[in-house]
């Protein structure tokens, strides 16, 4: 059976993404810790596209803080780091944020 999306909202560092209308993240796909493997502490990508400006400052960029999915069938929390915003504005329309986080191995 398939699991409603609606009630996903995303906080980064505190603070929550506004008017949220789409969300993917992975989790995984980093080298594991251990001896005969080469360690990377990159467990993944989050992206939140929003139609808020919350979170969206290039003042962000390169600052780690923790990440908190929840909703919609989906839990994660875990640290962060802001890594890039695109936005794209509709004449007569709205502003539209994308916003990359990076997921840190805790």
């Amino acid at each position: 059976m398939a699991t409603y999306s609606h009630g996903v909202g995303v906080t980064w560092n505190g603070i929550a993404f506004q008017e949220i209308t789409n969300l993917s993240w992975t989790y995984g796909g980093g080298a594991p810790k251990g001896r005969s493997v080469v360690w990377t502490d990159e467990a993944g990508t989050l992206t939140v596209e929003c139609l808020g400006g919350n979170n969206t400052g290039v003042g962000n960029y390169g600052v780690r803080a923790q990440v908190v999915v929840s909703g919609g069938g989906q839990s994660l929390t875990n640290q962060a780091v802001w890594e890039s915003v695109s936005v794209a504005s509709e004449v007569n329309g709205v502003t539209r944020y994308t916003v990359t986080l990076k997921l840190l191995d805790n």
